[in-house]
């Protein structure tokens, strides 16, 4: 049963937000005052440029197949009445015969013909427009995948962080869209002509009365019938046991497998799931769409009422013009009127669902079309970078990408902290300066490397580069000539090759650099313990089904099945490896003036991590570089400027020297990790240490 809550919306008068809870779901639902008739007459017109849009992008993906599709989908709204039209006339040539005692075989014969063609043209018409049905599909999805990719590619971060820009659409809703409209339109072309076809043979059995009869069931159960469809809505599942229970379905999924075994897990996560099932065996689990249109049994019983009102007075009308007239009472206008009427109604209920999809389709093409208009929320920028003026002191960009800050606050979109991430940061870093940014967890020096790369811009202040606001430059121009090398940097779904060379996708396909690449990134080695080498795929993208092999591993398509490739397990250095590849690959562009690294060797070894920083060092000439690192090592007596944060702050800034004789909040993080250092070696000094045996 449904909770309801009406409260007026402030902002609009003629809204109305109804807040009712619907099985697990709390749904708050839009509906505004207008008279429903206008409002979908409204809707309709609304929705005429979107299907007008919908039907040019479907012609253009492959206008032949689609005109033969609508001639298809038209001929078949008429289909059934041609056949009851020459079912009629069949039927009635016999009568006539019989009532006159001599059959005209010829004509008959002529009308079995007539049918049998018009049903083998009509068999063949189908299966026809199933095969154009199914090229035209592919065509179809294919191309509103396109669409969507490119849309969901051109998201900048926070925007596709915010609620409002997740695509709730597929390519297949656009397919869906397509039938639903020309399901409509072939139901009311049928409708239209077996209401032709039963005015012509009704007259005599009550004639608008018996057609209005024939209705009057489906236009009640369609104007009873709520629907979300047609509504602004938003709903959240609000039910503390049934989120417990998806939490417990995702904890036994394979991705935990591991913990549960070896923490014993099993048991618990079972029994816990049925404490929570027990709270819930009285509360429907139905999605929102379906719990908000059931209706009610006193609606139930009225709609079975009208339902069989025709039939009532079909048998009515039929019994009193066989004892008022029978010499016109004619058994074959009984037939095809009844079927006619059966047939009406059928086509009359179906449209009446056909409508509540066509509406829902209405919503579908809109959130197609609104999906690919997303603006993103930071400025695009229109100077070139780098830039080629002369008043650029840096005009080919060859000292690297220079920073200036002003007072730059930040917060996450979404964020639920009370603090900003960053705080008034102010601060200069000039081209080709070699940057190292320490502090605790937490301490905001991944997101002002997130800053600087402009993968956002900041909430508050101002951030300079080369002289100019950041958000002047071309953002695609700005990130070419940056490279981000991050513990967070994943693994493509690609051969092992391409995600190297996918630094620089030009040239994703030159074996030799991607091979330079990877030796400089240390991931060389990676790939020669592979035996597909460069063309291993890490992640392979495999779809599979199998019926009655589960755990049937003495069959012989279970080995088969096994053959199939399997992901390859690396550990988190040699992802390292292969992502610091990556960014040496992306050098090879010649584009690069800007390098953020940002902790990526946490899971290397110390050797690996001199190795890279060694090899990072080598190359950037030309480059501005920023690390951000927790290990202090050589990298800090090699900086220009330390940057020691904490808690979204800077603290302290300077070189290694200076900031030791500040004896601050650098020099203690320093100590620590340098006493750390000198206890482990004495440690081992003392473990190796010779011993006197007495």
């Amino acid at each position: 049963m449904a909770s309801l809550l009406d409260e007026k919306d402030p902002k609009s008068p003629t809204i109305t937000i109804q807040e009712m809870q619907l099985g697990v779901w709390r749904v708050k639902v839009v509906s505004d005052t207008v008279f429903g008739l206008q409002k979908q007459w409204d809707d309709a017109r609304s929705a005429l440029p979107l299907y007008w849009r919908l039907m040019t992008d479907i012609f253009n993906a492959s206008p032949a197949l689609f005109t033969i599709f609508i001639a298809c989908q038209l001929w078949q709204g008429i289909e059934d009445s041609i056949l009851m039209h020459f079912s009629n006339q069949f039927l009635r040539n016999i009568e006539a015969g019989v009532g006159q005692g001599k059959v005209n075989s010829r004509k008959i014969l002529s009308d079995i013909v007539t049918r049998l063609v018009c049903t083998v043209f009509f068999a063949f018409i189908r299966w026809y427009s199933g095969k154009v049905l199914e090229l035209l599909k592919t065509r179809v999805t294919r191309y509103f995948e396109l669409v969507l990719m490119k849309a969901k590619l051109g998201l900048d971060m926070p925007t596709s962080q915010e609620a409002g820009s997740k695509q709730g659409v597929s390519a297949q809703q656009a397919w869906d869209a397509l039938q639903n409209i020309f399901k409509f339109g072939t139901d009311l072309i049928r409708i239209a002509s077996h209401i032709l076809l039963i005015a012509r043979i009704s007259r005599w059995s009550g004639g608008p009365v018996y057609t209005l009869l024939c209705i009057s069931q489906p236009l009640f159960s369609a104007f009873n019938r709520r629907d979300l469809w047609d509504k602004v809505c938003f709903g959240f599942v609000n039910n503390t046991f049934y989120l417990r229970m998806k939490s417990l379905e995702k904890l036994a999924s394979g991705a935990f497998r591991q913990d549960i075994i070896s923490g014993g897990l099993g048991s618990w996560i079972a029994d816990e799931f049925y404490k929570s099932h027990l709270h819930l065996v009285k509360i429907p689990e139905g999605h929102p769409y379906q719990l908000y249109s059931e209706s009610s049994v006193l609606q139930d019983i009225l709609s079975k009422i009208l339902g069989d009102s025709p039939v009532v007075r079909f048998f009515h009308f039929c019994a009193l013009q066989a004892i008022k007239d029978p010499a016109a009472f004619s058994v074959a206008s009984i037939a095809i009127l009844q079927q006619s009427s059966t047939s009406l109604k059928y086509s009359i209920t179906m449209v009446m669902r056909t409508s509540q999809r066509f509406r829902s389709s209405v919503t579908s093409v809109k959130s197609i079309y609104a999906s690919t208009g997303v603006i993103n929320s930071m400025v695009v920028g229109h100077v070139p970078y780098p830039r080629v003026d002369e008043k650029s002191e840096d005009a080919d960009g060859s000292k690297g990408m220079g920073f200036e800050l002003k007072n730059v606050s930040f917060s996450y979109p979404g964020t639920r902290s009370i603090t900003p991430a960053l705080k008034n940061i102010s601060l200069i870093i000039k081209p080709g300066q070699l940057v190292v940014i320490v502090g605790a967890n937490g301490s905001g020096k991944s997101t002002l490397i997130r800053i600087l790369s402009r993968l956002y811009d900041p909430s508050s202040g101002q951030i300079l580069i080369d002289g100019l606001p950041s958000s002047s430059h071309r953002i695609d121009d700005l990130h070419a000539a940056t490279t981000l090398l991050s513990q967070d940097n994943l693994l493509y779904p690609l051969s092992l090759g391409e995600n190297i060379g996918l630094g620089y996708p030009e040239c994703v396909n030159d074996k030799e650099m991607i091979r330079d690449a990877a030796e400089k990134g240390g991931a060389l080695e990676v790939v020669q313990k592979l035996k597909d080498g460069m063309d291993t795929e890490l992640d392979p993208t495999v779809e599979t089904f199998e019926l009655g092999l589960y755990g049937n591993k003495t069959h012989p398509l279970y080995e088969e099945m096994e053959k199939m490739p399997k992901s390859i397990n690396v550990s988190g250095g040699e992802k390292q490896r292969i992502v610091a590849a990556r960014s040496f690959m992306r050098f090879n562009s010649g584009k690069v003036k800007f390098v953020a690294v940002d902790e990526p060797s946490s899971a290397l070894d110390a050797e690996g991590e001199l190795r890279l920083f060694e090899n990072l060092l080598a190359v950037r000439e030309g480059k501005t570089t920023v690390f951000v690192t927790h290990r202090f090592g050589h990298l800090t007596k090699h900086a220009n400027i330390i940057i020691c944060m904490k808690e979204g702050n800077i603290l302290e800034m300077g070189s290694h020297a200076e900031l030791l004789q500040k004896k601050g909040e650098y020099a203690n993080l320093y100590e620590i990790q340098a006493g750390a250092f000198s206890d482990t070696t004495s440690k081992r000094k003392e473990h190796f240490k010779p011993q006197v045996l007495g």
